[in-house]
């Protein structure tokens, strides 16, 4: 199972962060497959392997319906819904969308605030109910990175397009030392990266300036210490977010004792707009599961 879409967003996502522009035109748009993904080693010198080839394809992505945080959390997402129902995927999905990364219908922060923590309790429902042990565990952490990432939403005052922070991606098999040459292109030559990225866009594949760029690597090992540097930095900030949860105690024992416990702490924090409502009853119809 491929981890399941978002439906109504157009993501555009690069090394270190997804920007989402909320109002852009849906296109027709390459499948991702994860598995071309750069495969550049840097050591002494710059290999590039046959796979490496297609490094543009994972460089930067268009598409609707996706949600790519990076290949590790998409991965952790398939391994724990592995085996279960529809339902259950489906749900985490509509949860990404709905409460995690949503799209710029909602402008409220406060607003934003109170979908977020709905859907990180509805991740502990649905780890108490459906899962158990190891999986239970590893789905939760994976849906806290995604409300970390999520905190870190910033808004272009120019073009409207959100963004958020997220940790280098790191294709699958790679090693936790993999540097992704396109980000280092970022950080030391933003010139370059411009071009590589417009050459992109522009229908090409961005290989040569890749590895023209790759070529200077061995004459610059400070380049390969100032990415570390940076992408230690962002490991930090997601891994010490802390999430003040006002439904933390809400009630997972069952169906009605969750959706009666998330109503009556919305009262309580005085916060009973019928849109958090709707998005506890969507949460229940992805289910498939009745309430009253």
């Amino acid at each position: 199972m491929n981890f399941g879409p978002l439906r109504a967003q157009q993501a555009v996502l690069n090394s270190s962060n997804l920007r989402i522009n909320p109002v852009a035109k849906q296109v027709a748009s390459p499948q991702l497959h994860e598995e071309k993904l750069s495969r550049f080693v840097v050591q002494d010198s710059v290999e590039i392997s046959e796979t490496g080839r297609q490094l543009a394809e994972g460089a930067i992505v268009s598409q609707t319906a996706k949600y790519f945080g990076t290949t590790q959390i998409n991965e952790s997402l398939n391994r724990v819904l592995e085996g279960q129902p529809e339902e259950v995927s489906n749900a985490v999905c509509s949860m990404i969308e709905s409460n995690f990364i949503v799209n710029g219908t909602v402008t409220d922060e406060s607003q934003r605030s109170v979908l977020l923590e709905m859907g990180v309790s509805q991740s502990k429902y649905i780890a108490d109910r459906y899962m158990e042990g190891d999986k239970a565990k590893e789905f939760l952490e994976t849906m806290d990175q995604i409300a970390a990432i999520a905190l870190t939403r910033s808004i272009d005052p120019q073009t409207g397009d959100i963004s958020y922070t997220t940790p280098v991606d790191r294709p699958l098999g790679a090693p936790e030392d993999y540097v992704k040459l396109s980000e280092v292109m970022k950080q030391v030559d933003p010139q370059k990266y411009t071009a590589f990225i417009n050459d992109i866009k522009g229908g090409g594949n961005g290989l040569s300036q890749l590895i023209n760029f790759a070529q200077k690597m061995p004459q610059n090992p400070n380049w390969i210490e100032k990415y570390k540097e940076r992408t230690g930095q962002t490991g930090e900030l997601l891994n010490n977010v802390q999430l003040k949860n006002r439904f933390d105690k809400a009630d997972t024992t069952s169906a009605s004792a969750f959706m009666n416990s998330v109503q009556n702490l919305l009262k309580e924090s005085s916060a009973t707009q019928d849109s958090y409502i709707q998005n506890m009853r969507g949460f229940f119809r992805n289910l498939g599961v009745q309430v009253h």
